[in-house]
Order: C-alpha cells, then structure tokens, then sequence
C-alpha cells in the first residue's frame, strides 16, 4: 500500500515522496514531521483515504 500511496501522491500533487520500512504491520504518513495516519495491523485506510487526508492537511497549510 505505501508503494501505491507514494506514487499517487508523486504523481498527482508533485511531492517527494520517501518511503522508509517501519515496525511489523505498521502504516505511517508524515508531513515535514507531524504524523498525518498512524495506524497498526488491525486498522488500514484505503489508499485513497491517505490521499485525501494529506492534500487536506497540504490545503490547509500556508504557503
């Protein structure tokens, strides 16, 4: 999922995207720093919902 995440948000929004391995069925998303999905192996978003919430928090953000 990270991988189809990555490659979305690449494409799409013109972002560098880096991808790091983390803990046993473990899902993060961070924006310069402040965790936008923290997640564990009993929950995943789909795909699309991380999209969504990343360009919210990109909107949201002064530029």
């Amino acid at each position: 999922m990270a991988a189809r995440v990555a490659a979305q948000l690449s494409k799409e929004n013109h972002l560098e995207v880096e991808t790091a391995k983390g803990g046993l069925g473990e899902f993060s998303v961070s924006i310069d720093g402040q965790k936008v999905i923290d997640t564990n192996r009993l929950w995943y978003p789909t795909p699309g919902k991380v999209v969504a919430r990343v360009r919210k928090l990109l909107a949201q953000q002064p530029s």
